[in-house]
């Protein structure tokens, strides 16, 4: 049985260019910019320290990372949408988008908090799903004698 650590990456923030426009034009360049900065410092979470030796940095790129980003999209009448993406090795798993207002996210977070948790609800679904699968996957080869 192998025992794989994975190396965790920060969660990153992404805004598409249309969801910048839209914002700065709904509410003003002063108001988005307070909104992005608060969006983007929501999800800040410290690195680990960086392997010194030499032989340890060689393991931590060949092990399986995980990365988690959050992407803040919009369309053309304006209507914001959130969703996830989970990355683990060579693995990907996405939410669906959820849509969000905007403009509550200037005095509380709380609206944006619970949307990105539905989409890690719905990744945590889709990754429960697969190991389902993958399991019973593995259980019908092994059942089988060659």
């Amino acid at each position: 049985m192998r025992i794989f650590k994975l190396v965790h990456k920060p969660t990153q923030v992404h805004i598409t260019k249309l969801a910048k426009k839209n914002c700065v034009l709904k509410y003003g360049e002063d108001y988005a910019s307070l909104m992005f900065e608060s969006v983007k410092n929501l999800e800040t979470q410290k690195s680990g320290k960086a392997a010194k030796n030499t032989l340890l940095r060689f393991v931590d790129k060949i092990r399986p990372k995980k990365e988690f980003s959050i992407n803040i999209s919009s369309n053309a009448k304006s209507v914001f949408f959130v969703n996830s993406n989970l990355k683990i090795g060579n693995y990907n798993f996405v939410s669906q988008k959820q849509p969000f207002d905007f403009s509550k996210t200037l005095h509380t977070l709380k609206d944006f908090r619970g949307t990105v948790q539905k989409t890690r609800d719905d990744i945590l679904e889709q990754l429960t799903d697969f190991n389902k699968l993958r399991r019973k996957f593995d259980r019908k080869i092994f059942r089988h004698n060659f």
